[in-house]
């Protein structure tokens, strides 16, 4: 007899958490309205995407032609690269950036400083922008944010981020490039005056704040 309760009393503990797991999955409406959200502003917006693909197994998304998200559409042959932020390094030597001092998350050439991020292998190789930048949330779920203030959803690399609007036709800032402006002052660098950048101190998702290099675009 106490056998068979200690049985009922497992199986009703394995049922629960099993409702509960499914309950918390089905209530993630940041994982399930974020896909279409950035899905919808490359879309309307064709142009901001290069498939580049067949050439280096990324999609570039840019605004500006300069600083660009690489977004690999196979990450199992794009290593620790397989999201990449990219932009013009000279503003950041000007204030004081010296590039051998640069640790994990960055790369850095002649004209460029890289921000990178490694989500692992993937689950093959992806036909759309889409698909492959949320590959790092099957990786990562912690990686895929929600900033309620500017309603953005957002993607985390190890130094930076990248965010977009939950819906362009209300926002003003619809696509914005983010980096973490702490680590770089530690390196020296007079965050606070990048050329191109605006430097901001905010509230992280956690409630702390943070102190960030932005680049925001209104794309209306």
């Amino acid at each position: 007899m106490k056998k068979m309760r200690k049985l009922s009393l497992v199986f009703i503990i394995t049922l629960m958490t099993a409702v509960i797991l499914t309950a918390c999955a089905g209530t993630d409406v940041v994982l399930k309205y974020s896909p279409g959200s950035f899905d919808t502003i490359v879309k309307t917006f064709p142009e901001l995407v290069t498939d580049n693909t067949l050439k280096d197994h990324y999609y570039y998304l840019s605004v500006d032609g300069e600083t660009t998200l690489k977004i690999s559409h196979d990450y199992d042959l794009t290593g620790g690269d397989d999201l990449v932020i990219q932009t013009p390094i000279a503003p950041f030597i000007s204030a004081g950036l010296d590039v051998t001092k640069l640790g994990e998350g960055y790369k850095a050439d002649g004209t460029t400083l890289y921000l990178t991020a490694d989500y692992g292998k993937g689950t093959g190789m992806k036909n759309t922008a889409t698909d492959s930048l949320f590959e790092s949330v099957k990786a990562d779920r912690s990686s895929l944010t929600y900033h309620q203030l500017l309603d953005h959803y957002g993607i985390k690399l190890l130094k930076g981020k990248f965010e977009f609007a939950k819906d362009y036709t209300t926002n003003d800032k619809d696509l914005v490039f983010v980096i973490a402006a702490k680590p770089l002052a530690e390196l020296g660098v007079d965050v606070q005056n990048i050329d191109g950048w605006l430097f901001k101190t905010m509230k992280d998702t956690d409630g702390s704040d943070i102190d960030v290099l932005l680049k925001p675009y209104d794309l209306k």
